[in-house]
């Protein structure tokens, strides 16, 4: 071919390439539309059952920003779902996941990272004691690397985290507990595990269909189904003094509602646990059930959490309580008089007794002023006693003869912070109601007995030294007011310790406000 010919050949051939391109003719293919949140993925997985292919669902909710900065990675936080739900659960209108994610990082300085949403089908996230299914095994050394391999990930522990629900709470915490070289963080949200006991006494049905075919011990009752290999698997056998060492590496942050029926028992003992054993965790319990809108909340701190170790940070030091401690007016004896109460003739109403051992004049002043709420409308008297001075039924002796209080049927609240708390347990069957906060009940934690027809509020950081006396009580209440219609009759609440103590009572009186039967 001559170089003119080559020449006229290679200019039409641009002519062409160019007319079609942007001169008058087709427009070029439209790009798709990035998509923050996919559903409809899927990994083939030869793991999960021997030798056989199954196909595992996912969803992924990408970082805004992921096509607009392509060299950036992005850390990993996989989010798993609860017994009966499946990889779309974490989203739409059950828990509207994307929607939280999304205001968190408009609103709450939440930074970019990738949301895997797995399905776990009814596997409890383990492997099968018969080696029938192996989703653990499949989930660390398949679905981790292909998602590492398919999306732009931090591809290393120190930025993959596991947060889960219910049955998907469990899978959070034995994930990383079985494979700590795996992730950094741990986020169990109303976990489902139980104690020994309560697995001992599930129903046999309950316990064939649930837990007998992961770990064992289907048809076994009573001690029989506390397999060697359910201990293998169960928070309350491993986090024991030998494994600190090896499971401290992760992070570990647990929360779980006071209305549960059963799991609230079993995630205190693993509190108790941690704290005997002195693994380092953050532990909450807050009004709420078994219910997507407590799990959606608790991911106002689980997620920036998260962040916070994912970026190196120290201790978690978090607090999104706000104490604002009004102006009242008190009585020369430090009292507090609401207004009805004043109006009243202080011939009616419920009197308060404050009780505590020693405390200044000013930081019971500053409880006294966050606990009345501005319930002026409510008949009542907030009565401070310091048990250091006299007896508490000497002070409900002399505020009766001073205020009045109580009429012919007295009622009678008792609030009592740290050694105080022995006194008002002693004196339970005095009150109406006794509120429990930070405080000592007595020397043996077995011995705590609630009295039927009373009103119990337990309340303490989750680094109190109280914790089992805490713990015992409403273990004991929930077997007292065993009836859904009796969950009302007692609260439980646990939140993040600060080390400054006058700040962690006022935070204590704040959350004990709204359950205050005055």
């Amino acid at each position: 071919m001559t170089k003119n010919k080559f020449c006229f050949l290679a200019a039409t051939l641009l002519c062409v390439l160019v007319t079609t391109c942007a001169c008058g003719g087709d427009k070029p293919t439209p790009q798709p539309e990035f998509k923050r949140y996919s559903s409809g993925l899927s990994m083939k997985s030869s793991i999960i059952k021997q030798g056989s292919v199954v196909t595992v669902p996912y969803e992924i909710l990408l970082p805004a920003d992921y096509v607009s900065n392509p060299e950036r990675r992005y850390p990993v936080v996989y989010m798993l779902h609860g017994l009966g739900d499946n990889e779309s659960s974490w989203n739409g209108s059950w828990m509207q996941g994307e929607n939280k994610i999304t205001y968190l990082e408009n609103h709450k300085e939440l930074e970019p990272m990738i949301y895997v949403f797995p399905r776990g089908w009814h596997y409890y996230y383990s492997n099968f004691y018969d080696g029938s299914i192996n989703y653990m095994d499949m989930f660390i050394q398949e679905f981790i690397p292909y998602i590492d391999g398919t999306y732009r990930t931090l591809a290393d522990r120190e930025h993959r985290a596991v947060v889960g629900y219910s049955m998907g709470g469990f899978g959070a915490m034995v994930l990383p507990m079985k494979h700590p070289e795996m992730f950094s963080v741990s986020v169990p949200l109303s976990m489902s595990f139980r104690t020994d006991q309560q697995y001992m006494t599930e129903s046999q049905e309950g316990w064939n269909n649930q837990w007998g075919m992961i770990f064992g011990g289907a048809g076994e009752s009573g001690a029989g189904r506390i397999t060697e290999y359910y201990k293998q698997h169960c928070p309350l056998y491993q986090f024991v003094p030998e494994n600190k060492d090896v499971l401290s590496t992760v992070h570990w942050f647990l929360t779980c509602g006071d209305n549960e029926e059963q799991l609230l028992v079993a995630n205190d003992a693993l509190h108790q646990l941690m704290m005997q054993n002195g693994y380092a965790h953050e532990y909450r319990v807050g009004d709420g059930g078994h219910s997507s809108s407590y799990w959606r909340a608790a991911l106002d701190e689980a997620l920036p959490y998260i962040q916070h170790y994912f970026n190196g940070g120290p201790t978690w030091d978090y607090s999104n309580v706000f104490v604002s401690v009004p102006t009242v007016s008190y009585e020369s004896d430090g009292a507090f008089l609401s207004k009805a109460f004043t109006e009243s003739g202080a011939t009616e109403g419920t009197a308060i007794y404050l009780c505590h051992n020693g405390l200044s004049q000013d930081l019971v002043r500053k409880m006294t002023a966050v606990l009345q709420g501005a319930r002026d409308s409510k008949k009542f008297a907030i009565l401070p006693c310091n048990l250091q001075e006299k007896s508490l039924m000497d002070w409900i002796m002399l505020y009766e003869n001073r205020y009045k209080v109580g009429g012919a049927a007295p009622s009678r609240c008792a609030v009592a912070v740290g050694e105080a708390g022995r006194e008002a347990y002693t004196l339970q069957s005095e009150f109406n109601a006794l509120y429990f906060e930070s405080a000592t009940l007595t020397d043996d934690p077995a011995n705590i007995t609630p009295v039927k027809g009373k009103f119990y509020y337990m309340g303490q950081n989750d680094e109190g030294q109280y914790y089992a006396q805490i713990g015992a009580l409403y273990k004991a209440c929930r077997l007292l007011y065993s009836s859904k219609e009796e969950v009302n009759m007692f609260e439980y609440r646990c939140r993040n310790y600060t080390d400054d103590a006058e700040l962690d009572l006022l935070q204590g009186m704040q959350a004990m406000v709204s359950c205050m039967k005055y």
